[in-house]
């Protein structure tokens, strides 16, 4: 209905769809089997937490590293008190966290079912615990790290969530060294190389493709069923419609 082909293959559960875009890859099929109000909701929350995991350490480290004139005076005092015995700075700390957060999930994956999420989570916790008990980390990273992960966690695609989980790491070395400079300097890169892509002859970031503004009724928000009569502008070639009009469902009337 959206103009697209799907290749499937043999002796694997996945389907690959094409073309596709960034947008595509952030939705997730329970978008339509909700109100639409409601999928318009979690869709925002999905693209909110998606730009938390691959921002939130990286500003945390250049905020508190470069920037501490931005965090409120309470504040600052409370994390500057909770860091006075740690050893390390603002970035050695986020990379060790990160990267025994990541450890701990990978080990999750590859034990056992019933194990690995009870040695995902009870890990998570006693390194997390023994680490602030230790000195070695502060806890507003700990709280920044786990609030990371959870945000990961919400990306629906595997593949999208290793990639942002990877570009997470020398976006945190920018933001280390450079401050917001670095930061902005990462996600330019990150914008550029995005817009550079493409999938089967279509932009990737096809949501700011010049004409496409009527696609927005399922990118910027998930329209109610009977307002996607169209298809994405990268699909409308031969064929505009998605379905006859006569099979389109009929808008519902408040109490219907």
């Amino acid at each position: 209905m959206e103009g697209k082909v799907m290749l499937m293959t043999e002796g694997t559960p996945f389907a690959l769809i094409a073309p596709t875009s960034l947008f595509a890859l952030l939705q997730s099929p329970e978008d339509y089997y909700q109100r639409f109000m409601m999928g318009t909701v979690i869709r925002w929350l999905r693209y909110s937490f998606f730009l938390l995991a691959l921002l939130f350490p990286s500003l945390y480290v250049a905020i508190l590293t470069y920037h501490q004139e931005m965090v409120p005076t309470t504040l600052l005092l409370s994390i500057a008190k909770s860091r006075e015995d740690i050893p390390f700075p603002a970035l050695v700390e986020a990379l060790l966290m990160e990267i025994s957060f990541e450890a701990l999930r990978e080990a999750g994956v590859r034990l056992p079912k019933q194990v690995g999420s009870a040695v995902s989570i009870v890990g998570a916790l006693v390194i997390g615990q023994a680490a602030t008990a230790a000195g070695l980390v502060s806890p507003p990273m700990v709280m920044v790290v786990a609030l990371t992960g959870i945000a990961s966690f919400m990306i629906p695609h595997y593949s999208v969530g290793i990639s942002v989980r990877l570009l997470r790491f020398p976006v945190m070395l920018l933001a280390g060294f450079l401050g917001l400079l670095g930061l902005m300097l990462g996600v330019i890169a990150l914008v550029i190389h995005l817009a550079s892509l493409r999938s089967f002859g279509e932009p990737y970031l096809v949501f700011f493709r010049r004409g496409a503004r009527h696609s927005w009724k399922d990118t910027l928000i998930r329209a109610p069923a009977w307002a996607l009569g169209e298809r994405p502008a990268s699909a409308q070639k031969a064929n505009a419609d998605r379905q006859a009009k006569r099979n389109r469902p009929a808008p519902q009337r408040e109490g219907g």
